[in-house]
């Protein structure tokens, strides 16, 4: 039965026998959409002294003797004119003079200090302090308009020069001056330490489209890493494939271009050529696991196997994958082999919601207590669908009777055979008081 948000269309088919019932259908649709920095001072007018006759007589009449001072008003030339002001000297003002003093080599992690308290201003004033960085990669520089700057040595791979600029100001005047840090991988001995693995070594049960991951508890040199460096081998041929390194959580990753092979052993190699930032080499090292073989399961992640499958569920998403794998007719309908799906965490938890209420509450219907749809329970568990069916039964004792039961019934097996799902989950509960004691739910979709 498909249900599209657009037009409802519900019907239940339940299978009665021997007290065994099975019901499926529940589809629905729904289309996409898109919802995104010397001055002289004036001396006055001046008298002159009187000059007595060149010749040796003196003057006769009232002309006093040459040596005599002159009588009046006026001073005696040699002596300043009265209320002159003093001599006024010019303001000027000096060039300010910037310094940097600091340790220039330090190692990583240490801490660095920019002292530009010894600048120094000839007049006095008050100095305007301003910081910069003009050389290697940024740093967070906190507090730039004080006398110091003080901030940790960044973590470097190899010596590193980096440059600072120190300008200052009186408000009227500025001056700069830079200072070079020469800063110097950190002082380590220490070889980097494996923190976590996928596959596990000797791990069983493995997805065919695992990756493969190590994980170390500090970083590596990037430059080293490269499709070498972490490999992937049957026998003695390596399967190619890509790998790729996070700096941010220093975990290597495998991707294989190919999917594995199930039942299949496969080993893992490190390389021992790997250093971390000081120079110390990683530990080469391998170690094998094994693909699953009971278990047909898709394109399903190994993070999605380990998060939520249980072996159940692992039973029921081979069965429909192999399922998938063959051409049938449901009904009169025929349906050619489709690609297999893959296990989603949320279509399980909306199948387990609803296996457990019809257990619980001994019902049996799409429909739950609330009235939700499977949509609206697929939806509250947090996907996001575009399309999505369900198939449920009661009565059956395990995955292998419940899914001859949905294959032998139109409408569930055209949900099993639908090529536009891509996901699925399953659950199953108990209730020993109820009319049918155990509960089956399958939820398929596609994502938006």
């Amino acid at each position: 039965m498909i249900l599209n948000k657009n037009k409802i269309l519900m019907g239940l088919l339940a299978l009665v026998a021997v007290g065994v019932s099975a019901c499926g259908g529940g589809s629905g649709s729904a289309d996409s959409s898109t919802n995104n920095t010397d001055q002289g001072a004036s001396q006055g007018d001046s008298q002159q002294d009187s000059s007595p006759p060149a010749d040796d007589n003196p003057p006769t009449g009232d002309t006093p003797p040459a040596d005599t001072p002159p009588t009046g008003d006026s001073p005696p030339a040699d002596n300043p004119p009265p209320n002159t002001a003093p001599p006024v000297e010019e303001s000027i003002n000096h060039q300010p003079t910037a310094r940097i003093t600091a340790a220039q080599q330090l190692t990583s992690g240490e801490t660095v200090t920019l002292d530009g308290s010894s600048s120094t201003d000839p007049d006095g004033d008050t100095l305007n302090f301003l910081w910069s960085q003009t050389l290697g990669e940024p740093i967070s520089l906190a507090g730039v308009s004080n006398p110091t700057l003080s901030f940790i040595a960044p973590t470097v791979d190899q010596p590193t020069t980096f440059a600072f600029k120190l300008e200052i100001n009186d408000g009227a005047l500025a001056n700069s001056a830079t200072i070079e840090i020469l800063v110097s991988p950190m002082a380590d001995t220490t070889a980097p330490s494996v923190v976590s693995r996928t596959p596990q070594s000797n791990e069983t049960g493995v997805a065919i489209t695992t990756n493969v991951t190590i994980t170390f508890d500090e970083a590596l040199l990037a430059s080293l890493i490269n499709n070498q460096s972490l490999q992937i081998s049957l026998n003695t041929n390596t399967l190619s494939g890509s790998v790729t390194y996070d700096s941010n959580t220093h975990r290597i990753t495998l991707t294989p271009d190919t999917t594995l092979t199930t039942a299949t052993t496969y080993t893992v190699t490190l390389a021992d050529t790997l250093q971390d930032l000081a120079g110390n080499l990683v530990t080469g090292e391998s170690w094998s696991f094994t693909t699953g073989s009971q278990y047909n399961l898709g394109q399903t992640s190994q993070g999605t196997i380990d998060l939520c499958m249980n072996t159940s569920n692992k039973v029921m998403l081979s069965l429909v994958n192999n399922a998938r794998a063959v051409a049938r007719a449901c009904g009169t309908t025929n349906y050619p082999a489709t690609s297999s799906l893959a296990w989603h965490c949320h279509l399980e938890q909306a199948a387990q919601g609803h296996s457990t209420s019809m257990a619980d509450n001994d019902f049996f219907s799409h429909t739950g207590l609330d009235d939700s749809s499977p949509g609206d329970r697929i939806t509250a568990a947090g996907y996001n669908w575009r399309t999505y069916g369900e198939n449920i039964a009661a009565g059956y004792a395990d995955e292998e009777a419940a899914m001859n039961a949905w294959l032998n019934s139109p409408g569930h097996c055209a949900n099993l055979m639908n090529p536009s799902f891509t996901e699925m989950g399953e659950a199953v509960a108990v209730n020993p008081a109820s009319q049918y004691r155990i509960y089956w739910t399958q939820n398929f979709a596609d994502s938006l």
